[in-house]
């Protein structure tokens, strides 16, 4: 492609001399004019690639005129053309930034020469513009402060990110010192951030700073981080510096947000349980290696679940938030607080011996009783139990700590809540607590160890009309301690039950009760008699949702038929949550599973409960029976049980049955089942491998 020339000449001839000299070189001349207004419109309708430009025309626009507005509005390479070489001309025309010069007369080769060098440089400094663009684009629109220097520390460039950083305006910083403009402070020593390049210029400076503050003119701190590099020309000396300075301000803001968020309670502000445990750690070493004594409170709101679950949540919420406020009005300076989940909060008293402990748990019991609750034209109460215990010198971790707190509040409650309870060593109702407390790491190993044992007890039936059912057997469990010895569950299961393992436990004895089931079933074959295995669950396995879709997941994972599982829950458990127990009871006994109502009898709430709880089977509590052949009271109680039992259709199973005469008179009384030692006594359950499936 052939370059397009525009001649601007007033003499006619020397216009067409230059018009044939140039077409002779392949340049295509698009047009011929002979004033500077021409010229202008003659370039923004034709936009050639070079202008050749005579200096002096006639008119009012010359011709150093004519290029400089060519050059503003287009950018296009202008070549003056002229016969004088006057200075003050010459220094006027640099005004229109043209490339090149030819005098008059002109050579061919000087004109080609010049046009070519002309057109070159302008592509490279089109080049460099747009680069320059796009830098200027990105320098402006990074979130970066970037400042520039020259080797003397004066300011060529800053952006407006700097600018705003600094407090100035770019216009006020541009050929400052940049120590006159830029205030670094240590923000962990409070004194000047000098920039080593500042110190030493022969320093090969480069590298990055936090902890930084940079103090504007109107006194306000910015906190920033950065670094700072030389730059160096082509013969590797330096010219000049870069700074660059990022706002930490939002991340840090974001960041102490999310730290408070991690730290603390959402719904009372208080300092959760993650956070306290470290305040607690810290006021059980002060009190080992100062010798220093510290109190632990630990505070339970009595009515918050009625007011949760009568009131909704809600209410409940600001339940606690009343709770708070006056937790705060009676607390020192130096004391700590925070919610520990739930209803409970911990309080950590501060270099108080155990009288001023116990006046300021006192005084805090006082002021919540005193409060009441307004919800809905509903008032209540707001009682609490709390527990103390002393912090010092003896004091072991915070797992003791958190124990022993926990004792005592639980004992407050069981006395009836509304008290306090201090933490006693040698009291032997903590001492029961601590002994049941060293069964938590026992238990948590064997289940991850696999040492628990499944056992069976057959049930067999005492009247012809349950003759030729399938096989019962009730599950038992046994632990076997790290010796190889059998614990029994009467041991165990208090402490499991108290510290919430028995969730971890059923769910072990459903999976392997389960998988055993199906290995005696693939094992005897077809022609043998089905069995039912009565399975005993918590009160807090009925109560979780979850736990469910557990059995519905085994049942299905061992192609179990439902009907081949009972599960035994005490009236304990189905009374402790009664809508969830339902819940629990209904949906199982859907897909086919049956359930047994253990210890029947042993509870206040037997007989009235009775009717809300569907279950399939009553097991006649073995108080009653073991010594029914002998003890008349006992007697009719059995009898009034199973009575109850077969008049709303339940089946009744005999506990504790120890010898024949006991069998007698259950048979007398109708009683369905019977299970103890004179009929069978409990064994693993891979014996059932052994013996035919039979289980008795």
């Amino acid at each position: 492609m052939y370059e397009k020339i525009l001649i601007v000449e007033d003499e006619k001839i020397i216009a067409l001399d230059l018009q044939r000299r140039l077409e002779k070189y392949g340049y295509v001349v698009i047009g011929v004019v002979a004033t500077g207004g021409e010229a202008i419109e003659k370039a923004e309708r034709l936009l050639p690639d070079v202008v050749l430009m005579d200096i002096m025309l006639a008119g009012d626009i010359d011709g150093i005129d004519a290029a400089r507005i060519i050059n503003q509005r287009l950018q296009l390479p202008i070549i003056f053309i002229t016969a004088y070489a006057d200075q003050k001309i010459l220094e006027r025309a640099k005004e229109a930034e043209p490339f090149g010069y030819i005098v008059k007369p002109f050579k061919e080769k000087e004109i080609h020469s010049t046009i070519n060098i002309a057109l070159y440089k302008h592509s490279i400094d089109k080049k460099l513009k747009t680069q320059e663009r796009w830098f200027s684009a990105i320098l402006h629109s990074i979130e970066d402060g970037i400042i520039a220097t020259d080797r003397e520390n004066k300011i060529q460039f800053m952006n407006p990110v700097g600018a705003k950083i600094i407090g100035l305006r770019e216009d006020q910083i541009k050929g400052q010192p940049l120590e006159n403009v830029l205030t670094l402070i240590d923000e962990n020593y409070l004194k000047p951030f000098i920039l080593p390049f500042i110190i030493n210029k022969t320093q090969n400076s480069s590298g990055i700073f936090k902890n930084v503050l940079v103090k504007k003119p109107d006194g306000e701190e910015v906190p920033v981080e950065g670094s700072y590099s030389q730059i160096r020309n082509r013969d590797n000396k330096v010219e000049g510096y870069v700074i660059v300075l990022r706002d930490i301000s939002e991340r840090r803001k974001m960041s102490e947000k999310l730290n408070y968020q991690i730290s603390h309670d959402a719904l009372t502000g208080l300092l959760n349980r993650a956070q306290f445990s470290e305040s607690l750690l810290y006021f059980i070493k002060t009190a080992r290696t100062e010798n220093r004594q510290h109190a632990f409170l630990l505070i339970d709101i009595d009515q918050f679940r009625l007011i949760n679950d009568t009131c909704g949540h809600a209410a409940g919420d600001e339940l606690l938030l009343e709770a708070t406020s006056i937790i705060k009005t009676v607390l020192r300076g130096s004391d700590i607080c925070a919610r520990m989940g739930g209803d409970e909060f911990g309080i950590l008293l501060r270099d108080s011996n155990r009288e001023q402990a116990l006046h300021i748990a006192t005084r805090l019991h006082s002021k919540l009783s005193e409060r009441k609750l307004e919800w809905e034209g509903k008032t209540f109460n707001i009682h609490s139990s709390v527990g103390l215990v002393m912090i010092d010198s003896e004091t072991k971790d915070i797992q003791n700590i958190l124990a022993a707190a926990d004792d005592a509040w639980h004992l407050a409650k069981e006395e009836g809540g509304r008290r306090i309870k201090v933490y006693e060593t040698s009291n032997s109702l903590f001492l029961q607590r601590k002994g049941e407390r060293q069964w938590i790491t026992q238990l948590t190993r064997a289940l991850e160890e696999e040492r628990f044992q499944l056992y069976f007890q057959s049930i067999i039936p005492l009247s012809e009309n349950n003759a030729g059912r399938e096989e019962k057997c009730e599950i038992l469990l046994r632990m076997i301690d790290e010796k190889g010895e059998i614990i029994s569950p009467a041991d165990f299961i208090p402490a499991a039950e108290r510290y919430n393992l028995m969730p971890s436990i059923d769910r072990w004895v459903v999976r392997t009760a389960m998988m055993m089931y199906q290995k005696i079933k693939d094992r005897q074959g077809e022609n043998n008699p089905e069995m039912m295995f009565t399975v005993n669950l918590s009160a807090e396995s009925v109560t979780d949702e979850h736990f469910l879709d557990y059995i519905y997941t085994q049942l299905e994972s061992y192609d179990i038929e439902p009907e081949r599982f009972c599960f035994e829950i005490t009236e304990t458990a189905a009374i402790s949550n009664m809508i969830k127990a339902s819940k629990f009871i209904h949906e199982l006994k859907e897909i086919g599973c049956t359930f047994a109502l253990d210890d029947f009898g042993s509870g206040f709430s037997s007989f009235s409960y009775l009717k809300n709880i569907p279950v399939d089977f009553l097991k006649i509590d073995g108080s009653f029976v073991q010594d029914m052949h002998i003890n008349s009271l006992n007697s009719a109680m059995v009898e009034a049980i199973n009575n109850l039992g077969h008049i709303i259709g339940i089946k009744t199973i005999a506990e504790f049955v120890n010898n024949a005469s006991i069998i007698e008179k259950l048979i007398e009384l109708g009683v369905d089942y019977a299970q103890g030692f004179e009929i069978a006594k409990p064994q693993p359950l891979k014996n059932l491998l052994l013996s035919e499936g039979k289980a008795y």
